[in-house]
């Protein structure tokens, strides 16, 4: 099989031939069709976020494709089964997983994509019970965006900030491949205003056309004092913070109203610190970090694209060979929305 291998930690992907992988006991392999492409690639491939897997690695959790094999004790997936792919590698038995809560497990192994391989090839094998049915009314390139840059949306703005109408909702890094998906299910759960901030007119627009009812260009104006003046001085109910740095994770604090909610999503500087004082916390906010989702909310989020409720807005479709140079300019902050390697 074709696959892109990635042999240094912040190197290349290299074109490569290598064996198709079997499938052992509890695993099936996957024909993949599409593979997402956003940040958290980026940061696998430099050697971001927790435990390093081993290289050479083939990296991309964002899966999308056709069950070609089962192994042994494998129920409930079979031969042409259309699949996407649940990121964490988890135990399936604890009690975070027992609850449904397999995104705090406590036995987790890794993820696809980093202490496995992952989708940036012709097949991959993966673990049965990370695996979700796909409905046949969506596309493989819907279904791979969604395994991250919409499930993660459903977690965050559901589970974690509880938003429910007529609340108000600021996202921070808004055009991106998630924050562009967090408008709009900012949007599905009732907000009656989604404030979009991000760094250029193109990501910007694009929020807009999905949903957002005002932007802000961050260097261009303090958002967090255009966010006090479209809120008429309240500040909004929930922030979500997709960049993470620390004059954003201020400015987002700054930005919140009484018994507001802070998500700290994603991060550029793995370093950033938010300073808290009593005053920052005046009207009970609350701050919060998130993790992913668990496996029912990646199932959720394929229901919402399913039955048309969220569009996945993909900007950028390449070919598997093309893909290192796509990453490369997600890493410069280019691309507007999601981009999405396709095979045939």
């Amino acid at each position: 099989m074709k696959a892109l291998v990635l042999k240094e930690l912040g190197g290349p992907l290299m074109l490569e031939d290598l064996p198709m992988p079997q499938p052992g006991p509890g695993e099936v392999l996957v024909r993949v069709r599409a593979c997402g492409l956003g940040l958290t690639l980026v940061w696998n491939r430099n050697g971001r976020g927790g435990a390093r897997g081993k290289l050479p690695r083939i990296i991309g959790h964002e899966v999308a494709g056709d069950v070609t094999q089962v192994g042994p004790y494998v129920d409930g997936f079979k031969p042409g089964d259309r699949v996407n792919v649940y990121y964490y590698l988890i135990c399936g038995n604890c009690r975070w997983c027992d609850r449904g809560r397999d995104d705090l497990c406590e036995n987790q192994a890794g993820v696809v994509g980093r202490q496995i391989d992952g989708g940036l090839a012709e097949y991959v094998k993966l673990p049965a019970r990370n695996l979700c049915h796909l409905p046949p009314e969506i596309s493989y390139v819907d279904a791979a965006v969604t395994a991250d840059a919409i499930a993660t949306p459903v977690h965050v703005l559901r589970e974690r900030a509880q938003l429910r109408a007529p609340d108000t909702v600021l996202v921070v890094g808004a055009g991106g491949g998630v924050g562009i998906h967090m408008v709009q299910m900012a949007k599905v759960l009732g907000a009656s205003q989604v404030i979009a901030v991000d760094i250029n007119a193109e990501k910007l627009a694009l929020a807009q056309q999905n949903g957002a009812d005002d932007v802000i260009n961050s260097l261009e104006v303090s958002f967090d004092e255009e966010v006090l003046r479209l809120t008429g001085g309240r500040g909004v109910d929930v922030v979500v913070e997709m960049v993470g740095v620390t004059e954003t994770l201020e400015r987002s604090l700054r930005s919140l109203g009484k018994g507001g909610r802070l998500v700290w999503v994603g991060t550029y500087d793995g370093n950033a610190i938010l300073p808290v004082t009593q005053d920052s916390l005046r009207g009970e906010c609350l701050l919060m970090g998130t993790r992913y989702c668990a496996r029912h909310e990646l199932a959720e989020a394929v229901e919402l694209v399913a039955r048309g409720r969220i569009r996945p807005t993909v900007t950028r479709i390449c070919q598997l060979e093309e893909a290192d140079a796509v990453l490369r300019s997600i890493e410069r902050m280019e691309l507007a929305g999601r981009a999405c390697a396709v095979l045939q």
